[in-house]
């Protein structure tokens, strides 16, 4: 009662002008702006831990990503989420009530359930891809799972119970970055024997590629530039990430008070150490799993850093109403929970890059269901679950506890399908396989790492964006190689081995009369699905070339089109044929010596390395001229790939 005279006193006290905005008492406002700042360092840790996860050459990026959440996110809350979300206006022109403190600790919380898409789509997702899907969960997507659970909608008239966002911001999170995760696919090389989606799964989730697209690079161009997946890069980064998470956690659980007047400051002062002793029982649950899995007490750091994460998102819901001892019990399973999905998601070749989806799904859920278990009747809340003599209460609770975690988890999952879509449709949602294998760092944000010189090619990249192919564009090319392959050598076996055509062409070529490419060498351009590959980079899916293939052309099936071959008439003997195949693979060799040396200036290329015709290029694979190339790749016209 005095808390509240105070702050009736603050409104009459303060200038007229200022009236409107004297919400709460000064102490809860300074409360809430220091809790939501502390929330958003959150960014940081979050961003670290993606970094140490992923490889050197893309930690820019994802550093990049984490920063423009937090700005991108700020406009799109402002203009639209919080409205969405409370109802409240934003301040345009003329002056209204806007409490400028609670939309600050809710921004917070929407830039964290945003991030999490991030870590999970980390090494292949197209920067400018990442950006819209970011404003579209903080926008919309979070704002309206708030409205229904916080912002006095169906699900907190029901009785929904989630006091930090277990669910609401984690589980929400999590179920948006595993649809993500399965509509982009794979980072190259995360699973050797990938297998794509078959079946309807297939159509639901809009593959395009083969399964040959996300194994491991068979080109020796690619294998120059490839960069192994590693479990973690950088062990003691992904500590120190994780320790700036746990004082995140232990301002995001209290900050849900809204309040430290009026006894709620024992509320934050309880959920404080409910919080540290979830995440303390977590990492008691990575030791008692490397006791029982490997009969030792080697713990790796990753498992410890899930399991820790894992206890931190199950006290979220239920860190003001169950008590310390039972929190730990919480805090214990959630992260036993975190450690049991990584298997299960590795088995269905899901390729979750950090984690995020164990960490922030399953334990979410966990938390959730907590509340009408485990809740406990004190000075704050009359709330009490099964466990303390909570009865029907309790279970009608339990129920609605159920359906809101369907509610929410399904609407998250329909939301996000239809964003990522519609991403890849206009714009396309993974990166080019060129800037995969090179890095997002220098194709992304012209970072370059000093490991190569690009000088030659700088001022070409800069004036060539990468060349990102959509979903639009996987429509119009439904000819693979694989097909053209096999249905050139029908035509080849019913005409009785005659083609009905070889050509050698380039951008330089020689001329002739367009024909049908030839069947044993020639194989159709096409598009790559999820990525933008043409000739060298799509040699997945593709025959290998034939075993007599010019000395210097090994490993290579070069695309032969644009002249016409005198020798290819219809009826002509196998003799005449073979000895016209004989001096085309001699004047292509002389073509590609030639090519070489100019191309390299005049200098000797390593005639053990493979060569790779593409756009006029011809050089020896080793680590500096594999770069130049898939780089020259990247962003050349379509026009200009021929050769």
């Amino acid at each position: 009662e005095r808390d509240a005279a105070w702050t009736v006193a603050m409104q009459s006290e303060v200038d007229p002008i200022c009236r409107a905005e004297r919400l709460r008492h000064r102490a809860d406002t300074i409360f809430l702006l220091v809790m939501g700042g502390r929330v958003i360092a959150m960014q940081t840790g979050f961003a670290m831990l993606e970094a140490a996860y992923g490889r050197p050459m893309n930690s820019a990026n994802i550093m990049m990503k984490n920063s423009m959440d937090l700005f991108i996110g700020a406009i799109a809350f402002y203009f639209f989420g919080y409205t969405i979300a409370f109802g409240d206006q934003p301040l345009l022109i003329e002056e209204n009530a806007f409490d400028f403190a609670l939309w600050f600790l809710h921004f917070s919380y929407a830039t964290t359930a945003a991030t999490i898409d991030s870590g999970a789509l980390a090494g292949r997702v197209s920067f400018v891809a990442y950006l819209v899907l970011s404003a579209a969960v903080t926008g919309v997507v979070y704002p309206l799972v708030v409205q229904w659970a916080w912002g006095g909608g169906w699900l907190q008239e029901l009785g929904y119970t989630d006091f930090a966002g277990s669910s609401i911001v984690h589980m929400v999170g999590a179920i948006s970055a595993l649809v993500s995760v399965c509509i982009c696919g794979p980072r190259i090389g995360r699973f050797p024997e990938y297998r794509a989606w078959k079946g309807p799964l297939r159509w639901l989730f809009a593959e395009r590629n083969p399964s040959e697209f996300y194994r491991m690079p068979k080109l020796e161009v690619e294998k120059a530039v490839y960069s192994p997946i590693k479990a973690c890069s950088n062990p003691v980064q992904l500590l120190f990430g994780t320790f700036l998470l746990l004082v995140g956690f232990l301002a995001f659980n209290p900050a849900s008070t809204l309040s430290t007047t009026s006894n709620a400051d024992l509320v934050s002062a309880r959920t404080t150490v409910v919080t540290l002793l979830s995440a303390s029982s977590g990492a008691m649950a990575c030791v008692a799993a490397s006791i029982v899995t490997t009969r030792s007490m080697v713990m790796t750091v990753p498992d410890l850093i899930n399991a820790v994460l894992g206890g931190l998102v199950a006290s979220c819901a239920g860190c003001n109403v169950i008590p310390p001892l039972l929190s730990m019990f919480v805090g214990f399973v959630g992260g036993l929970l975190a450690l049991a999905v990584p298997p299960c998601l590795e088995r269905l070749q899901i390729d979750d890059a950090v984690g995020a989806v164990a960490v922030h799904g399953p334990p979410g859920a966990w938390g959730v269901l907590c509340v009408p278990l485990f809740a406990r009747p004190n000075c704050q809340s009359e709330l009490a679950g099964l466990v303390f003599g909570g009865g029907e209460a309790a279970l009608r609770l339990l129920g609605v506890q159920a359906l809101g975690l369907v509610s929410l988890g399904s609407f998250a999952a329909a939301s996000t399908y239809l964003i990522v879509l519609g991403i890849d449709l206009f714009g396309g949602f993974r990166c080019s396989r060129a800037t995969e294998l090179i890095g997002l760092d220098f194709i992304e944000h012209r970072i370059d790492n000093g490991n190569l010189k690009f000088e030659s090619d700088k001022s070409e990249i800069e004036t060539h964006s990468p060349i990102r192919d959509c979903l639009m564009h996987r429509v119009k090319m439904t000819v693979s190689p694989t097909k053209a392959y096999a249905e050139g050598e029908k035509k080849t076996a019913e005409t009785g081995g005659a083609a009905d055509g070889t050509h050698v062409a380039g951008n330089g070529g020689g001329g002739g009369e367009e024909s049908a490419p030839a069947t044993a060498v020639a194989v159709q351009q096409r598009s790559t699905g999820r990525a933008s590959t043409h000739t060298v980079s799509d040699a997945f899916g593709v025959k290998e070339a034939p075993a007599d293939v010019p000395d210097g052309m090994d490993g290579v099936v070069p695309v032969l089109s644009g002249g016409k071959a005198a020798g290819a008439a219809a009826g002509a003997s196998a003799e005449e044929l073979a000895g016209e195949v004989d001096a085309l693979k001699a004047t292509v060799a002389d073509l590609s010596r030639q090519l070489s040396m100019v191309m390299s200036g005049l200098r000797a290329t390593d005639s053990g390395g493979a060569w790779v015709l593409g756009g006029g290029h011809a050089e020896g694979a080793n680590r500096e001229t594999a770069h130049q190339m898939l780089l020259n790749e990247a962003n050349m016209p379509l026009e200009n790939t021929r050769l």
